[in-house]
């Protein structure tokens, strides 16, 4: 059950369910509600844990979502508005995975550690989409849910292909940097 708490401005909205707290507007909140149900409580508590903003951003085309360690926000693409919760909910377990690596102190200035933390937002995604759906996927998805499906395909039960992708993939190559 979400509800609206009063924030220090008026336009500041929190989910709130089974005592987690995350600011978050409520357009966000079903995706929310959705890893709830789908008991994805770990990935929620890292938001309420270190207080994380959840937000709509105009992101470059390609990018659906990004952690900001330096602003502590994680921005969905609003591109994603105009496909279905699950698809944003997708996006937003990636994510949400990178903010509980910080939180264990599993991001660090390593290439290898960075390839290992994509590999597991990625494998969280595509878990979380085949949790959803099934091992078939979303049937007539739209061109976001096609992709979804594909990750889901690629990279449930296949750790080793999930990270050659992430090692293989230019905008992680010059994101992690080189391999060690």
């Amino acid at each position: 059950m979400s509800a609206v708490v009063a924030g220090a401005s008026q336009d500041t909205t929190h989910w709130v369910a089974d005592g987690f707290t995350i600011a978050a507007p409520a357009s966000m909140w079903p995706m929310l509600d959705l890893l709830h149900t789908m008991h994805f409580d770990w990935e929620i508590a890292s938001a309420a844990q270190r207080p994380t903003p959840l937000v709509w951003a105009d992101l470059p085309a390609g990018v659906f979502a990004e952690f900001d360690r330096s602003t502590n926000v994680i921005r969905l693409s609003r591109a994603l508005q105009a496909s279905s919760v699950e698809a944003g909910t997708a996006f937003l377990a990636h994510e949400l995975t990178h903010l509980n690596d910080d939180l264990n102190g599993r991001l660090t200035h390593s290439s290898s550690t960075c390839y290992s933390a994509e590999t597991r937002a990625f494998e969280n995604e595509a878990n979380f989409w085949s949790m959803v759906f099934g091992p078939q996927g979303k049937r007539a998805p739209d061109p976001i849910e096609a992709r979804e499906n594909m990750k889901m395909w690629a990279f449930v039960g296949n750790p080793t292909f999930a990270d050659l992708v992430v090692r293989t993939t230019p905008s992680y190559v010059s994101e992690c940097g080189a391999d060690q």
